[in-house]
């Protein structure tokens, strides 16, 4: 193997993939080591199906077509080493504890249902993305469509001229200026929707208010009203029990007395009735208090035709309004005409909040548009030096007259980039005005203009595995000798994995791995090995040569590993 002369700098990476029943995988376990690792096979091999294991340990969706075997589950599991990548507080912030090295692992089950754990602890398909985003970038022909992605062209830019700093602070201020954006609309619109409805609100108020309702009011006058329609059977039952303890000739009073009287004439001869006398006198004077009683109830009782027709009226009022805002008691009509004030008091103090509100807006919004100028200006200061080193770089990889160029707008409102729109062109040819790169650029030279971005952008990002398949596509001969160092300067403090069809830029690799295909008596299998020095010279032969390797391209391919 070409190693570094110290792997000491090489300490956050992919340490090792297993993955089990995934595509043409039974079982394959794999160890990747620090620097440029290159992974070579035949067209068909399974180089793709290693990178979709991988991805799924990044957070992609997977269903069950990934199983080999039908009936059993698919595991994809990864160990990375985090050390130096300050990942604590996102760990903390998903409720993870923290250890070094960590292990994302994917299971996917027959019927297609995934799960995923960071350190044996189940998290959700976001939280494992949101750790495996900062772990490893995958570069696949695909991503090549980003380079025309405006929004990716801000990334980029941003990447290289190292504008973290400006980007935090535009990005505070914005999340603030967005915040308060939402606040104000939706005042504003609960405001409107409120401001629909004052005059029912006022006039029922009104209503409840004119009404003066208490909250005992209508028991009370429920039971005056009854007192009042039965006044007449009342008094006449209270006179009569008068006449009969006491007013009538023959009343239990007098009756009462004369047996009194009675027993006390014979009391000096007979003893035995001095007991009963006690009592009927006791029972004599009860009966008077309540005849008292019943006289005086009877002047508390009186007919009233004016009053009764008032509680009637009264009681009319209440129940209309209980039957109108359809509830059943006073209580409810008291809470109702609380809520109906307070609905009137936020629309009367909601005009006050949202002139604050629109007051802060402004001051965010000067600060917004005052910090997305600072960003502009340091993108602006960017674009030469960036035009002039992808520029450069494309010439060394076989485009001469290869000419680069950022092109700007301002945009006419703010976004969460800031206020700049641009757009990557190119132009290949002497003499040729540059265009936007989906109209003039092949799929070559696509390839081989994200591969010089990369490079350039490489040491601003903290990613510290990055992945490359077969970005090397549609070049060949000294132009892949060119990529492959490229590619081996992009390693150069970090490890990438670099699959590639190219014996010029395989040799570039610190390590080489072969993906393979083999057959057994029931399926075929899809394996992969660390090659030692001598199947890495036969390897790279063969990619020279074709299937049958002559002595020619074994001295070729020993040539290439010195250089």
């Amino acid at each position: 193997m070409r190693r570094r002369d110290s792997e000491a700098l090489f300490n956050k990476m992919l340490i090792s993939l297993s993955i089990r029943n995934y595509a043409l995988i039974t079982s394959l376990d794999v160890e990747f080591k620090a620097g440029l690792n290159m992974i070579t096979g035949e067209t068909g091999a399974g180089k793709s199906i290693l990178l979709g294991a991988l991805s799924l340990l990044l957070g992609n969706r997977a269903d069950s077509q990934v199983l080999k075997d039908k009936d059993q589950k698919c595991l994809v599991e990864g160990t990375f080493d985090l050390a130096g990548l300050n990942m604590q507080q996102l760990f903390a912030a998903n409720d993870l504890d923290y250890d070094n090295p960590i292990i994302l692992r994917r299971e996917i089950n027959p019927q297609g249902k995934s799960r995923a754990f960071v350190n044996d602890t189940p998290v959700t398909l976001p939280v494992l993305k949101s750790i495996g985003s900062q772990l490893v970038d995958i570069h696949s022909q695909h991503q090549n469509l980003l380079i025309n992605d405006p929004v990716y062209a801000l990334h980029v830019v941003d990447q290289y001229g190292k504008l973290f700093e400006h980007l935090d602070r535009f990005a505070k201020i914005y999340f603030r200026y967005k915040q308060l954006n939402s606040n104000v609309h939706l005042l504003q619109d609960k405001l409107n929707k409120a401001k629909a409805d004052q005059d029912y609100l006022e006039f029922q108020l009104s209503q409840l208010d004119e009404a003066k309702l208490s909250a005992d009011e209508q028991e009370i006058l429920e039971q005056e009203q009854l007192l009042q329609e039965h006044a007449g059977e009342i008094h006449i039952q209270l006179n009569h029990g008068v006449q009969i303890l006491h007013e009538s000739e023959d009343s239990i009073l007098s009756n009462l007395k004369q047996i009194i009287s009675g027993l006390q004439s014979v009391a000096p001869f007979y003893n035995e009735v001095t007991e009963p006398i006690s009592r009927f006198q006791a029972a004599y004077i009860e009966l008077q208090d309540l005849a008292r009683e019943l006289n005086q109830l009877q002047g508390h009782v009186e007919a009233d035709p004016g009053r009764l027709n008032q509680i009637i009226e009264r009681l009319d009022i209440i129940n209309g309004l209980e039957k109108k805002h359809q509830v059943t008691s006073i209580t409810e009509l008291l809470e109702l005409q609380d809520s109906y004030r307070e609905r009137l008091k936020v629309i009367q103090t909601s005009d006050d909040e949202i002139l604050a509100l629109k007051a802060e807006l402004d001051k965010v919004t000067a600060d917004l548009a005052a910090a997305s100028q600072i960003l502009s200006k340091e993108r602006r200061r960017v674009f030469p030096e960036f035009e002039k080193n992808v520029s450069q770089l494309v010439r060394e990889l076989g485009m001469p007259n290869g000419r680069f160029e950022v092109h700007h707008e301002v945009a006419s409102q703010f976004s969460q980039e800031g206020i700049d729109e641009i757009r990557f062109w190119f132009s290949a040819n002497k003499n040729q005005p540059a265009e936007e790169l989906s109209v003039v650029a092949s799929g070559g030279e696509t390839s081989r203009l994200m591969l010089s971005i990369k490079s350039l952008i490489s040491n601003s990002l903290a990613i510290p595995t990055v992945i490359f398949d077969e970005i090397d596509s549609g070049v060949s001969g000294d132009i892949a000798d060119k990529v492959g160092n490229l590619i081996s300067r992009i390693s150069k403090g970090r490890q990438v994995l670099n699959i590639t069809h190219l014996p010029q830029v395989a040799s570039k690799g610190d390590y080489h791995y072969k993906v393979y295909k083999y057959d057994d008596a029931k399926t075929t299998h899809t394996t992969m090995k660390l090659l030692s020095e001598e199947e890495r010279v036969n390897e790279l032969a063969q990619m020279l040569s074709g299937e049958r390797i002559t002595p020619e391209a074994i001295q070729n391919a020993r040539v290439l590993l010195k250089r």
